[in-house]
């Protein structure tokens, strides 16, 4: 393993603010992790729970911080020590955070892991999802994009409601129309036929089994895996229902890891329907300076 995952985001808040959000132990209960501890003269940077991967315990050691500016610790994953680095940037009345995370599988690996999958190779949905919680919590929203569960007793189904300041019909439109899925979904190439019998590469490799306009559609593939995307109107919004049925019981870890980039991909569903045309990706790639 000798990748690193690199990405950027913007927070809406200054970056003492943001300094505060990434080490206040109060705060990361809020949107990391279900417990942490921090004490950056001891070395202390920890966070587990059954939200967090491998967090049966902490396994975090080694964290330096340099004023309000960068925050690094090693993450000890699958047995192997990773290193985590997050840096804040002022921009105006934001900061721009950006975080290195190295150690991790390459594509390759990722692609055809031979081990499991909620551990290091979790990672590239993990931190996506947990700093879209860290943007939805400085923005001061009540009901966050839920955490994905990586415990042990965790169920074989993945489920999650969020509530949408946006129509119906609006919402709807972005889960079928190919431009907008790629915005939210991260990849080109996607197909979803809008009708029953239609062909569907979204998160599964099938088709689509239900299709009512502005309310459910159903995707469906060989192997058992059921995706059901259900829209409720509520007072001038949307309730948006996720479920993916489909793991076995000795798939939790697989579950885990795909929970994390459903759910991820649920916050960006939110962030394009309430924004339109102000919206831009909650997390980005950065590229390597050298």
């Amino acid at each position: 393993m000798s990748d690193q995952l690199r990405v950027e985001t913007e927070l809406p808040v200054g970056r003492d603010e943001a300094y505060r959000a990434l080490t206040d132990p109060a705060q990361l209960t809020r949107w990391l992790a279900e417990h942490a501890e921090v004490d950056l003269d001891a070395g202390r940077y920890e966070f587990w729970g059954s939200t967090t991967p491998q967090g049966d315990q902490p396994h975090q050691e080694g964290a330096t911080a340099a004023g309000s500016e960068s925050l690094a610790f090693v993450w000890v994953l699958d047995g192997v020590k990773t290193r985590v680095e997050l840096r804040l940037a002022d921009a105006g009345d934001a900061t721009v955070l950006r975080l290195t995370h190295a150690g991790l599988p390459t594509l390759e690996e990722l692609m055809a892991p031979s081990g499991r999958r909620d551990g290091t190779h979790a990672m590239h949905v993990f931190w996506p999802l947990a700093l879209a919680r860290l943007v939805e919590y400085l923005d001061g929203r009540t009901e966050l994009t839920p955490a994905a569960d990586f415990g042990p007793d965790r169920g074989t189904e993945i489920r999650a409601e969020i509530s949408i300041a946006a129509p119906p019909e609006r919402v709807f439109a972005s889960l079928i129309e190919p431009a907008q899925i790629e915005r939210w979904f991260g990849a080109s190439g996607v197909e979803l036929e809008p009708r029953v019998g239609g062909r569907a590469t979204l998160g599964i490799d099938g088709e689509v089994t239900e299709f009512e306009p502005d309310r459910r559609i159903t995707l469906a593939d060989s192997e058992g895996s059921i995706v059901t995307w259900q829209l409720d109107g509520t007072d001038g919004g949307t309730r948006l229902t996720f479920v993916q049925s489909g793991y076995t019981d000795a798939e939790l870890d697989n579950a885990a890891q795909h929970e994390a980039g459903w759910f991820a991909a649920l916050a960006e569903i939110r962030r394009l329907n309430e924004l339109g045309d102000a919206w831009k990706p909650v997390i980005r790639d950065f590229p390597d300076p050298a």
